[in-house]
């Protein structure tokens, strides 16, 4: 009888996890989908627009890891006050996180325009820099929305009403069909402003986002959280704590884009066609991705809640229930992965060689599904525990030290090239894992140990 229970609580959990992770999923995938659409765009106005766009569409989302790092610390925070019933609490800190979010809009556009006015000596060819320009000096106004975006989402997330981030996101991928569309080639007697538009289509989505969003926490579905009552002034009292719980958060996503962006760098060291089949397997391989980090956003929210209510055994069910999920999720991307190889390589180029080379990393990326599946739940589990340091020292070690170390020396020295570089992220992100399930292990027992602890004085 205590086994059907089990598994019957673990089944209702499953669902529950499901039900808030996945309009998290759907959002990611769409917001892949706006990559695509303006690459689609500038591939249509020449090849050379094409690579700038590319270029400065990578150097913007860079950037905008500092708004989504910064305002990721805003979820398990609020997660963790719902689950301790402190409502009151929730409106206040949210409100600090929009200084903080507008904070790191403007610090985030400095840090374009620098990019802008240096651009020139990364050492790219000739007519590529004037054009990349052309994309940043629109796309940087984007980024004090897209902050302020991020902030709502996390408040959507935190109080479980994730739907909203489903909707706006697909409200915001087709303004962004429509926008690039007009002001990139110059349609409904608009002028033609070529990359330039395609960065202001990305600027004006943003904000269309900003105000559905915002419009949509002032409704009945939020309003017992009194999100929007008030204007305060910034109290750095809410913000500094908040900071030192997010600033780990943005310093491990930025050594994980580090990391992609350097294995691309040596790829492209190695030859072109390594290099385009590196950019198919890793962009199939990055859309399988959304998945499992869809799915640690919802347990983030969740775990925080348990919490806050000190429910130690709901905390353990939502890990358990969690982890079967991306298990599930990883062994059906990687089949489909394998199984489809040559297909979705044939979704990007007509090469057979190219074809071939593509299908046989994606063997690769289907391995790579497990542990990359693996370290994101964990991370999202351990935010959702208020632990954010020692998963940011896991991260830099386990990508820096061991996948960049064992790939470039396998790749560069003993002679394995692109299947080297490819072997370092497995061991390296299959190492992350392990180390980052000793550390929750780790918090479970110190949480136990305090529990019974507290027992024995009562």
């Amino acid at each position: 009888m205590k086994s059907i229970v089990h598994r019957s609580a673990i089944k209702a959990d499953m669902k529950r996890t499901l039900r808030m992770g996945l309009p998290l999923i759907g959002a990611q995938l769409l917001q892949m989908g706006n990559g695509l659409v303006d690459a689609i765009i500038a591939g249509r106005l020449g090849g050379s627009e094409l690579a700038a766009g590319g270029i400065g569409a990578s150097l913007w989302f860079v950037t905008s890891l500092l708004c989504i790092g910064l305002m990721a610390g805003l979820s398990p925070t609020l997660s963790r006050l719902i689950g301790q019933s402190r409502r009151a609490f929730v409106g206040q800190i949210f409100r600090q996180g929009l200084w903080l979010a507008i904070a790191t809009g403007v610090l985030a556009m400095t840090l374009v325009l620098l990019i802008h006015f240096n651009v020139h000596r990364i050492g790219l060819a000739e007519e590529l820099p004037p054009l990349i320009r052309q994309y940043l000096m629109g796309a940087l106004w984007s980024l004090p929305f897209f902050a302020l975006v991020m902030a709502a989402r996390n408040v959507c997330e935190a109080t479980g009403l994730t739907r909203p981030v489903l909707l706006v996101t697909a409200l915001g991928l087709l303004v962004n069909v429509a926008a690039s569309s007009v002001l990139g080639f110059g349609l409904l007697g608009m002028p033609a402003l070529g990359l330039f538009g395609i960065g202001l289509a990305t600027s004006l989505v943003n904000l269309i986002m900003v105000l559905v969003l915002f419009s949509l926490l002032r409704g009945q579905r939020f309003a017992r959280f009194h999100l929007l009552a008030s204007i305060e002034r910034p109290d750095w009292s809410v913000i500094v704590p908040m900071l030192t719980f997010s600033i780990p958060i943005f310093l491990g996503l930025l050594f994980e884009a580090g990391l992609f962006v350097a294995t691309a760098v040596l790829m492209g060291r190695i030859g072109v066609v390594e290099s385009a089949a590196h950019q198919i397997a890793i962009g199939a391989s990055a859309f399988c991705y959304m998945l499992p980090l869809g799915m640690s956003f919802a347990l983030t929210s969740r775990i925080g809640r348990a919490m806050g209510r000190g429910s130690i055994p709901a905390v353990r069910l939502r890990i358990f229930s969690g982890a079967i999920l991306t298990a599930l999720m990883a062994v059906l991307t990687a089949l489909l992965l394998v199984v489809f190889r040559f297909s979705i390589a044939g979704i990007y180029t007509n090469d057979p060689v190219l074809v071939e080379f593509a299908a046989a990393l994606l063997i690769f990326g289907a391995i790579f599904q497990l542990s990359d599946g693996a370290q994101v739940m964990l991370i999202g589990v351990l935010r959702g525990l208020h632990d954010t340091r020692v998963p940011m020292l896991i991260n830099a070690f386990s990508y820096w030290v061991v996948a960049f170390g064992f790939g470039w020396w396998s790749g560069q020295k003993f002679g394995y090239g692109a299947y080297g570089l490819w072997i370092g992220l497995i061991i390296g992100l299959t190492t992350a894992s392990i180390l980052l399930a000793w550390r929750l292990r780790w918090k479970l027992q110190s949480m136990d140990k305090a529990v019974l602890a507290n027992s024995a004085r009562v």
